[in-house]
């Protein structure tokens, strides 16, 4: 019985020796961040590693396609064959949903609504609009496509960091001010 327990245990021990390529040389892992995709997998591939992408993700400011995260990290030492996942920014901007911002927002707080959507403000059109008494009203009165009067409708879904032109309210009064110049008023 003692025999067949050393017997198990020395195959137990020599097979796990074979199966985790114990006594391998260990392998440096490649910093990939910033690579494309299929640079970054052609890379592990001629470095006897194994790449896998296992994620998609949306980062502004990034190129499309290249690896923005992954694991282990570059530096780390592991042994041939070993799997590296990889995070890469997606080719396909995200979509988002426009807000509804007319008649319930200031040209102030459809800014900061649209900065949360990651939608920017695009043209402020100033219209004359009689319910508007003070000049820091600015209710926003309409929404548009950016460069276009055509009414964007909320919960559109456009592509992010799309800008949305505003048409606010102002009073009679505004243009006559000093700073009325930078802003056109509607036809």
């Amino acid at each position: 019985m003692a025999v067949l327990a050393a017997v198990v245990t020395v195959g137990t021990l020599w097979y796990l020796d074979i199966y985790t390529n114990h006594r391998s040389e260990l392998i440096e892992v490649a910093n990939l961040e910033g690579k494309t995709a299929k640079d970054a997998l052609l890379l592990l591939k001629n470095g006897g590693l194994e790449g896998l992408i296992i994620d998609t993700v949306y980062k502004d400011g990034v190129a499309k396609n290249v690896v923005v995260n992954q694991n282990p990290v570059a530096g780390l030492e592991v042994k041939p064959g070993r799997k590296v996942y990889l995070i890469v920014n997606t080719s396909k901007l995200p979509m988002v949903a426009v807000p509804d911002l007319a008649g319930k927002t200031s040209l102030n707080e459809a800014r900061n609504m649209l900065l949360r959507c990651h939608l920017k403000v695009g043209h402020v059109i100033k219209e004359i609009n009689s319910s508007v008494k003070t000049k820091s009203d600015e209710p926003v009165l309409a929404q548009y496509t950016a460069g276009t009067t055509n009414t964007i409708l909320p919960n559109t879904l456009i592509e992010r960091n799309s800008s949305i032109d505003l048409v606010i309210g102002v009073s009679a009064n505004y243009f006559d001010t000093p700073d009325s110049t930078t802003f056109t008023q509607a036809p």
